[in-house]
């Protein structure tokens, strides 16, 4: 009978009782379990009152003290309540301490797999202006075009732009610990407050 043993430590390696095969766990280069993960999603639509205020946070999601959390995908959309056709920009930010204050709805955190556990990351919308962490920097920019609502069939028109940062290979954006988050906010002053749909996907490990 052989025993296979870490160097490190007492740990043996483990057989599985029903495959009697050996149980690994699969690592990328950064030390990142390769796999399944607890997939979650959140969503909203709201009218975001903040949208007069320029670089103040309106979105965020927030990282976990207990799992490391990656944002796959964000998508945003929006219908604007002007008399004219909006082309509202976003910027994407980092913040390396957290957003505090202001006036914010905690968004459901609904897990893909109803197996997993309930999710640690925060992810919040806020009606009034909150202040802003310690920016790291922009990750991504675009603009989302906002018909106006009175408009036949306006939300049809409302093409959301995606954020998706699994191509290419990558794995997401790792927030690590409770003061990392990641934003959205107006980089301008916005003519007329709209109406944003925003969703999220995230995995935690």
């Amino acid at each position: 009978m052989a025993i296979i043993k870490s160097g490190a430590s007492s740990d043996q390696l483990t057989i599985g009782a029903t495959s009697k095969a050996a149980r690994v766990t699969l690592y990328d280069d950064l030390g990142n379990t390769m796999g399944a993960k607890r997939t979650y999603r959140a969503s909203t639509i709201v009218p975001l009152v903040t949208a007069v205020t320029a670089n103040r946070t309106i979105w965020n999601i927030i990282g976990s003290a207990t799992t490391t959390v990656t944002v796959k995908k964000i998508t945003i959309s929006g219908v604007s309540i002007a008399t004219a056709v909006n082309y509202l920009p976003f910027n994407l930010v980092k913040y390396s301490t957290a957003t505090t204050g202001g006036t914010s709805t905690t968004l459901v955190a609904v897990p893909i797999d109803s197996g997993s556990a309930a999710a640690t990351a925060v992810v919040k919308a806020y009606t009034a202006v909150a202040t802003d962490g310690a920016l790291i920097g922009t990750l991504a920019s675009a603009k989302v075009f906002c018909p106006i609502t009175a408009t036949a069939g306006a939300l049809h028109f409302a093409v959301p732009i995606v954020f998706d940062f699994t191509n290419n290979g990558q794995n997401g954006i790792v927030l690590r610990g409770v003061a990392q988050e990641l934003a959205l906010l107006y980089p301008v002053v916005a003519a007329t407050i709209p109406t944003q749909a925003i969703d999220v996907e995230w995995t935690e490990e």
